[in-house]
This record gives structure tokens, C-alpha cells and sequence, in this order.
């Protein structure tokens, strides 16, 4: 649905403010960004639009700071067993959003091109889901996507051995198909757990999603493989 063959040009900023410790390995810290983009026909577009994201993560370690980035800590030896495994874990929480709107002539839901709508799902997303199946569907059952969406992540990551990690999660959010109407209703959730090893370049990340509500042909839940942090 939607247009096939266009051109779009668009024109707009990203701002990026990232107050974490060691991005790759054990973040902990504030980052916040967001993007506005704009597709007008005065820019030779063929489609006219306007774009708007935003994300909030936040991550909280439980251990004293290194001042060297990657590099651990001497073991205290006064530390009791739990001790030391609780400074090794991580609790994070991230938020994001996005909409886009058609300008110029009047639309309805799926008139915009499908590779300019958002879709939902994944593992960087809700994780009962596989990638992109969050939402609306046609009636071969194939995603369609949607103009304003919203997730939302908790995790907490504990060690098990050596770089092993385990974790838990929580996600939550939607996919819906017009931005006129934009908020927090049909939203999707997953209750889950899985396994990280960590690498200097960031964790590879095996999830397991639950589908604690799932409607009419949606699976209970979904395998993630994947690399890097989640959110």
C-alpha cells in the first residue's frame, strides 16, 4: 500500500547527548537524542512530510566507577560473595517515540510510501515480537507500518561466569497507523529473559519474549539473537 516508485529529499538535524561511561562495555549514564527531518516538493521530493524522534536511556551500575573505561577494578577482599556479584549487574531503562506526518493533501492511514512508516518489534524493541511484526498486517498477515509509534524497555543484567551474563526484561509499546490520533492505546508487551556475553565491542544478546496478552494470530512469543546493547 502506498506509493512505490518516488523520490524523497529530505532536510532536518539530529542532537545527541550522551553522558554515559564506556558506551560499548557496562554503560552507565543519560543518553538523549532526537531527529526532525522534513520532505517538502521544494526540495524536489515527490512525497511531502514531516519527521520526528526521540529516545531517553538510562543506565545504573551498582559498582564503584573505574576511572580507566573497560578496565575492572581490584577485587575488595572485604566484599562477601553477593557483594561482588551485585556490583557487576546493570539495571537500564529506556523510552522512544516517533511520528510522521503527511503535509499538503489530505491522507489517510498507509498512503504514505511503506519504507517511510515506522514499524515495531524486534530485538531492539517489544521482544514477544519478531522484527517489524508489531501492528497493523494486511490480509496475507504481512506488516504494514504504522505513522507514530512508542516502546519502552526495562532490564536488568546480573554475571553468572566469567562474561557470561543473564538478564530480565520488561518492554512495552505500540504501532498505530495514523499520527492524527496519537498515543498510548493498543499497547504490547513482553516479559522475558536471556543470556549476554560480553566482548569489548559490546554484548551478544540471546532474549526469549513472552507475549503475556497475544490477539488472534500472534505467537506467544519470540527467540532474539542479536548483537549489541538492546536499547
Amino acid at each position: 500500500m502506498g506509493e512505490t516508485s518516488y523520490f524523497a529529499n529530505t532536510i532536518g538535524f539530529t542532537q545527541t547527548l550522551d553522558l554515559r561511561k564506556s558506551p560499548l562495555v557496562s554503560p552507565r549514564g543519560l543518553v538523549v537524542s532526537n531527529t526532525v527531518d522534513v520532505a517538502t516538493k521544494g526540495l524536489g521530493s515527490d512525497i511531502e512530510y514531516v519527521r520526528g524522534t526521540g529516545r531517553v536511556s538510562y543506565y545504573i551500575g551498582f559498582g564503584p566507577e573505574s576511572q580507566a573505561p573497560g578496565v575492572a577494578l581490584a577485587e575488595d577482599p572485604n566484599r562477601s560473595a553477593f557483594e561482588r556479584w551485585y556490583s557487576q549487574s546493570l539495571l537500564a531503562f529506556g523510552a522512544r517515540v516517533g511520528t510522521i506526518h503527511v503535509l499538503g493533501s489530505e491522507s489517510t492511514p498507509f498512503d504514505l510510501p511503506i519504507d517511510e512508516r515506522f514499524f515495531n518489534g524486534g530485538s531492539t524493541t517489544v521482544r514477544s515480537f519478531m522484527e517489524r511484526d508489531l501492528g497493523p498486517h494486511d490480509h496475507r498477515g504481512h506488516p504494514l507500518g504504522g505513522e507514530f509509534f512508542t516502546v519502552f524497555n526495562a532490564e536488568y543484567t546480573f554475571p553468572i561466569y566469567g562474561e557470561l551474563q543473564g538478564a530480565f526484561f520488561f518492554d512495552a509499546g505500540n504501532l498505530l497507523p495514523s499520527s492524527e490520533d496519537p498515543g498510548l492505546n493498543d499497547m504490547r508487551y513482553a516479559i522475558g529473559g536471556g543470556l549476554r556475553y560480553k566482548l569489548p565491542i559490546g554484548p551478544i544478546r540471546l532474549d526469549y519474549g513472552v507475549n503475556p496478552d497475544p490477539h488472534e494470530h500472534e505467537d506467544r512469543g519470540a527467540f532474539q539473537f542479536s548483537f549489541g546493547f538492546a536499547f
